[in-house]
């Protein structure tokens, strides 16, 4: 994508996400602070400062996803992928956020999500595979159209979406049950 296109984009998912009634009623939002060519979050964080809401983003120590709380003040270092997540903060267990927006390399119209394939998100939402129990937190892909594909092949461990987010809308996968 061309920088112009690509900033439109941007603009147009960050509306699409304010705009959910998700974001709308959640308290505690986790997501992810752009890398490598993946949608930028910065308005939607700035917008959810305005209107009282916690923002979270993703912390890796070894193999294990935590989320800690992401402020106009965070101070933020780079990990060992070179992506940059909050150095210190209060960290939040997965099961009280309300809303995730996660980001993906590609996505298809069944919520099958494949990330970068080292699992953070399937091993800390696996929760997530008891629908009956858990309902929260709603998982929702940030994309780009470009990374909608087809019948993508979902793994027994991979945590379905419950919708996905791109310039063009949102898409919801209805029951996302296993």
């Amino acid at each position: 994508m061309s920088p112009a296109a690509r900033s439109a984009a941007d603009r147009a998912i960050a509306r699409h996400v304010l705009n959910l009634p998700e974001f709308r009623s959640a308290q505690r939002i986790a997501l992810f602070l752009a890398f490598d060519g993946e949608p930028s979050m910065q308005s939607v964080i700035a917008a959810a400062a305005t209107r009282g809401k916690h923002v979270y983003a993703p912390v890796l120590t070894g193999g294990i996803m935590h989320f800690a709380e992401l402020d106009t003040d965070a101070a933020l270092a780079t990990n060992f992928f070179g992506i940059l997540e909050p150095r210190v903060g209060w960290r939040i267990d997965a099961r009280q956020l309300d809303l995730v927006l996660t980001p993906l390399v590609a996505f298809d119209d069944r919520g099958v999500r494949i990330g970068v394939g080292r699992g953070y998100y399937d091993r800390c939402f696996r929760f997530l595979l008891n629908r009956n129990h858990w309902r929260h937190p709603k998982l929702m892909g940030v994309a780009y159209e470009l990374q909608r594909a087809p019948n993508l092949i979902r793994q027994a461990w991979d945590v379905p979406l419950a919708g996905a987010i791109t310039e063009v809308g949102v898409r919801r996968f209805g029951d996302v049950r296993p």
